[in-house]
């Protein structure tokens, strides 16, 4: 019995030995410490993500192709409708002659002409500018005096105006005599530019039964005119009223910057797939209306209808 136990005792030694290690063992493999030499050691799991290297190659030889910019041109030529007048901004009692003899202002047309460009920044909305350009000549009716004394009173008769002076027949007795006055014409020039920037909604598109689409326009617009007088006569403009007052004013040259608002309405029609031919009107507001050193107060209204043609010269493909 006693080999026996021996050896029981040996194998059992020898299980407890191997189960002692093996737990040793699975505890450095799995466990998130290790003790050695008392110290407690902490092992920490990380989780790294793996890497697509074909997506990472991928990016860096292919790179997003942005959409190209749909643009293109416009010009057309049409004419500019003015009105325009003169007053006496110093005494507004004194009137020009027009004015007097109530003759409204007077309309004068002007040849015009535009070019500029647009980007399309939604399929119904474009912003663009242009240069506008105007040649013309624009005139007011004014007078001459020839009696300048003893001025009694004015009043209009059969479109003309009519002087009523005092005339002395001997000393101390006069009579009222009567004369009419000498009109004549004020004629100047007037050059003007202006640069818009233009903000256009189309309402409609094309379709394959309709090649037309209509549109509106606005614009903020910067304006620079250009008034040069050009009579042959006096440069001195006669302003009266009915009292028998009157005063001579000096007109020149005058050269007037402002800020405005264009507001424009037309139809388009699709010639071909690059090319559209349009009309439109314009109104401008606010008027021209500025005062020289002189006291001459210039008014200018303006709208302008013109025919062009649109040019997409890049359709984003």
């Amino acid at each position: 019995m006693i080999p026996y136990i021996r050896v029981v005792m040996r194998y059992f030694w020898l299980i407890g030995l191997f189960v002692t290690i093996a737990q040793e063992s699975w505890a450095i493999v799995v466990s998130d410490t290790l003790i050695i030499d008392g110290e407690i050691i902490y092992i920490e799991e990380r989780d790294t993500p793996l890497s697509d290297s074909l997506t990472n190659a991928r990016k860096h030889d292919f790179k997003e192709k942005r959409k190209a910019i749909i643009w293109g041109g416009d010009c057309s030529f049409g004419m500019q409708i003015t009105d325009f007048s003169i007053s006496n901004n110093l005494n507004k009692e004194l009137l020009s002659v027009n004015d007097f003899l109530e003759v409204s202002n007077k309309v004068f047309y002007h040849s015009s002409a535009s070019i500029g460009g647009y980007v399309r920044v939604h399929r119904f909305i474009e912003i663009g500018t242009s240069l506008n350009l105007s040649f013309g000549s624009v005139s007011e009716s004014g007078a001459q005096l020839t009696q300048l004394n003893n001025t009694v009173s004015f009043y209009e008769n059969d479109n003309e105006i009519q002087q009523v002076f005092e005339t002395e027949v001997q000393p101390g007795v006069v009579e009222l005599d009567t004369i009419s006055v000498i009109k004549q014409l004020h004629q100047f020039k007037l050059n003007s530019f202006q640069i818009p920037l233009k903000f256009r909604f189309y309402v409609n598109e094309f379709t394959a039964k309709s090649k037309w689409r209509a549109f509106g326009e606005i614009a903020p617009v910067y304006r620079s005119f250009k008034l040069s007088s050009n009579s042959s006569g006096s440069n001195q403009m006669l302003f009266l009223n009915s009292s028998g007052n009157f005063e001579y004013l000096n007109l020149g040259s005058r050269t007037y910057h402002q800020f405005g608002v264009l507001v424009g309405a037309g139809s388009e029609f699709q010639l071909t797939k690059r090319l559209n031919a349009f009309v439109q009107a314009n109104w401008s507001f606010p008027p021209i209306n500025k005062t020289d050193d002189a006291g001459v107060n210039y008014f200018t209204q303006y709208s302008s209808m013109f025919l062009g043609v649109r040019v997409l010269i890049n359709d984003g493909k």
